[in-house]
């Protein structure tokens, strides 16, 4: 890590030449676990491409990947489950790789602990039945090219019947910042538009307490959105690091990239993200939205193609969206994107319907919160002409 100090008194050269470096798996062991699992199963599939376009990996092929911070102590845990204690290679991307594996973070220490899983079915039994949410686990789908994880927290029934999903897509599209926000948006309508959405049921509380969040809830979105753009840029030679430390600050998520032709060795997009949260108030939200174009126009570098501010709208009354905000961020040059989340309702609670700007569901995009917000307002000035 650079020190702040001393890389005030370094050249631009020179900070690019050591922030260039590649960098290991961030977060916490958990999150480090499940992006190394994706690392291999990213080699996996490169290794095997013939098989695999050829139809030779069988279609109920599972593997199976069970975090332990040390397998060989906490062995005695996942006795239930073992049938073999021998180790496994990471490197060699067995074609016929499948059953159970327990390992740390790093894959440093990691042993195959059952040789076979009959089906995705199977892989299922074996988490409800001897696993608790507490646990963080990753299964493959190797013939499908399917990643399906587990992050602690939550309830396995209901992660079973709504597994959280990671395609293994090797695209060849260049990565640009244009890409990114394309791509953040995909994240936002799969994981937490809807209440209903796998990762959203990770944040939010659930049902029986309408408009409440789970505990540190942006740190929540900054790990699957991390684990997101890292499964899908690490075949471009992408880096996405996880609370990135430069001279503006920590950022929530700098992706960096080989850029040819570039003046720079490495191009960056940097990413703010904040959380409105209900019961805060207009003001706190105004201000906390504020923090975040301050913020990402602080992390910019150099080399960075473009800076964001993502505001995830987890309101009860989400029809001001603050449009004033925008002025501030086109002349920071910060893109400031907003991002609606349905909160999950019990029918049968009493309490305010939620109020959204017109047509929510597809209010992603700079433009659609503009009108949406825009008419909002003339509606009100109105109620307030009428009142007089």
């Amino acid at each position: 890590m650079i020190n702040e100090s001393a890389a005030d008194g370094l050249t631009s050269d020179e900070l690019q030449s050591l922030q260039g470096q590649r960098a290991a798996p961030s977060g916490e062991p958990p999150l480090r676990f499940v992006q190394q699992c994706q690392d291999w199963f990213k080699a996996w599939l490169v290794a095997n491409k013939y098989p695999l376009d050829n139809g030779q990996v069988l279609s109920d092929q599972v593997l199976m990947f069970i975090f332990a911070e040390a397998p060989d102590i906490e062995r005695p845990k996942f006795s239930a489950i073992e049938t073999q204690w021998t180790r496994f290679f990471q490197g060699a991307h067995d074609q016929k790789a499948q059953g159970v594996i327990l390992s740390n973070e790093n894959f440093r220490t990691i042993h195959s602990i059952c040789p076979t899983l009959s089906s995705l079915g199977d892989a299922f039994k074996l988490v409800v039945d001897h696993l608790t949410a507490t646990d963080t686990f990753a299964i493959a789908q190797l013939s499908q090219r399917r990643l399906l994880f587990h992050l602690p927290g939550g309830n396995l029934e209901d992660w079973c019947s709504n597994p959280t999903v990671s395609m293994m897509q090797l695209s060849t599209q260049p990565l640009s910042a244009d890409r990114i926000e394309a791509d953040i948006e995909q994240f936002h309508k799969d994981s937490l538009l809807y209440a209903t959405n796998p990762i959203s049921q990770m944040v939010w509380r659930g049902k029986q307490h309408p408009y409440k969040l789970n505990p540190i809830p942006e740190q929540r979105i900054q790990s699957y959105l991390h684990l997101f753009l890292n499964a899908s840029y690490k075949h471009l030679a992408g880096i996405v690091d996880e609370e990135s430390r430069g001279k503006g600050g920590r950022c929530d998520i700098k992706v960096t990239w080989p850029k040819l032709g570039s003046p720079n060795e490495y191009t960056t997009t940097m990413l703010e993200l904040k959380v409105l949260i209900e019961g805060k108030g207009s003001t706190y939200h105004r201000n906390w939205a504020l923090s975040g174009i301050t913020q990402a126009h602080r992390y910019r570098r150099a080399d960075s193609e473009a800076v964001f501010a993502c505001v995830f709208d987890a309101r009860n009354d989400q029809a001001d969206q603050m449009l004033d905000l925008n002025d501030v961020a086109k002349e920071k040059d910060v893109r400031l994107r907003r991002y609606l989340m349905e909160a999950p309702i019990d029918s049968k609670a009493s309490g305010p319907i939620a109020k959204t700007p017109a047509k929510s569901k597809k209010l992603t995009t700079k433009k659609q919160v503009s009108k949406a917000a825009k008419k909002y307002v003339r509606k009100s000035v109105k109620k307030g002409s009428a009142a007089k």
